[in-house]
């Protein structure tokens, strides 16, 4: 199957799909075929009203109906992990927040280990 056909048939899958507000796309991108979602909702930080997108996930031409929507299902799980990440807080703070850099994660690990004092964990 061509990419082309890929698009296409996924598309009419797709089509049958229902979550809350999001809409499915698949298109050509980086030399691959993906899927991605958007949906609006206001930025966790300004509070704006916008179009808000889903990571994009690789299709691979093989891929059977199932599979495919499958995949629009793991799409929608994963953004509303990261949508309840970024709503999370502790003491006014999104302590599990999705948009840490993880040089930063990694540089906060190493001071947690040397705070650790030799304790397991």
């Amino acid at each position: 199957m061509t990419e082309q056909e890929l698009v296409a048939r996924a598309m009419v899958w797709l089509s049958g799909v229902e979550f809350l507000s999001y809409e499915f796309v698949v298109r050509e991108s980086h030399g691959g075929v993906f899927l991605q979602a958007s949906y609006e909702d206001p930025d966790t930080y300004s509070s704006e009203p916008a179009i808000q997108f889903t990571r994009k996930w690789l299709l691979s031409p093989e891929m059977s109906e199932s599979e495919v929507i499958q995949t629009a299902f793991k799409c929608c799980l994963t953004s509303m992990e990261h949508r309840t990440r970024e709503a999370f807080k502790f003491c006014g703070a999104r302590i599990f927040g999705p948009h840490f850099e993880v040089h930063d994660l990694v540089q906060l690990c190493a001071k947690g280990r040397e705070n650790a004092g030799g304790r397991n964990g």
